[in-house]
């Protein structure tokens, strides 16, 4: 029985020894997860250092240490999980952007921007018609208003001519009268018809240049004198008399300088439609 139990005791000193060698081997193989995760590392070390001290019991709680490093890292790995789970709710941040090119499309609304333009040019085109201050040289409609433009233009021709033009010509003795040239650019009767027809008709304007002109060497000249009178055609006001489709009579009332004190006078035009347009009929000094 003593040697039984001798042998019994030598058996399980020789299972402690295996136990402590394995126990021994154990911290060499939980060290590289001890440094991967220090926080478990702590108690994994402090486990192993209790089991050579309570011989019998160390066979139930070596076992232990060894899976609690493993249970903590396999619960951090889904911790991580979780927490990546958790993360990829920021995913949503994605549809923010779409918010954004829809409002690029917003900036699409600029093409009724462009439309705007097109309001601007309905008053470029009244303008136009707000310039209906036709050349009264081109007057195509007569009327009691359009009558006044075009006997101003008549009667500053008309003073142009009778002044000599743009600059005093040569003076000269002829039949016992003083004379002068008029100027280069009126100075032939070609060109005087020419200038008066813009706004008479041709047998006015040749009917004016025949009594006030004489031809001199193949220039027009006229008497050293200056003509003219004091009334104001300018607030002058016209009231049809006659009408056909291609002539027509106005009857102007046209005042003298408020200073005058004289009455206004009244003088009948005539107009002519020449071609496209409408000319004074009346010789310019019969007006003027």
């Amino acid at each position: 029985m003593k040697i039984n139990t001798k042998l019994s005791a030598l058996c399980i000193a020789a299972a402690l020894m295996s136990v402590a060698q394995a126990a021994a081997a154990a911290p060499v193989v939980t060290a590289p997860p001890e440094a991967t995760q220090p926080g478990v590392a702590s108690p994994a070390a402090a486990a192993p250092a209790q089991v050579p001290a309570p011989a019998a019991s160390a066979s139930v709680t070596t076992p232990a240490p060894a899976q609690a490093p493993s249970v903590p890292a396999t619960s951090t790995p889904a911790a991580a999980a979780d927490s990546a789970k958790a993360t990829t709710p920021a995913a949503p941040s994605a549809p923010a952007p779409r918010p954004s090119t829809s409002v690029a499309p917003a900036a699409a609304p600029s093409v009724p921007s462009t439309a705007k333009p097109s309001k601007p040019q309905q008053p470029s085109t009244s303008t136009p018609a707000a310039a209906t201050s036709v050349k009264p040289t081109q007057l195509d409609k007569l009327n009691h208003e359009s009558a006044i433009p075009l006997v101003l233009e008549a009667q500053s021709r008309y003073l142009y001519a009778i002044s000599g033009g743009s600059t005093v010509g040569e003076s000269f003795q002829w039949n016992g009268k003083s004379y002068r040239y008029l100027s280069e650019d009126i100075g032939t009767k070609t060109k005087l018809i020419s200038y008066l027809t813009q706004a008479y008709t041709k047998q006015a304007s040749e009917q004016f240049v025949s009594k006030f002109f004489v031809e001199v060497n193949g220039k027009l000249a006229q008497l050293d004198a200056d003509g003219g009178n004091l009334l104001e055609f300018n607030r002058a006001t016209a009231k049809m008399v006659t009408m056909t489709p291609v002539k027509r009579s106005y009857l102007l009332t046209v005042p003298y300088p408020a200073g005058t004190k004289q009455a206004n006078e009244k003088i009948t035009v005539n107009f002519e439609k020449v071609g496209s347009y409408w000319k004074i009929s009346s010789a310019p000094h019969v007006i003027f």
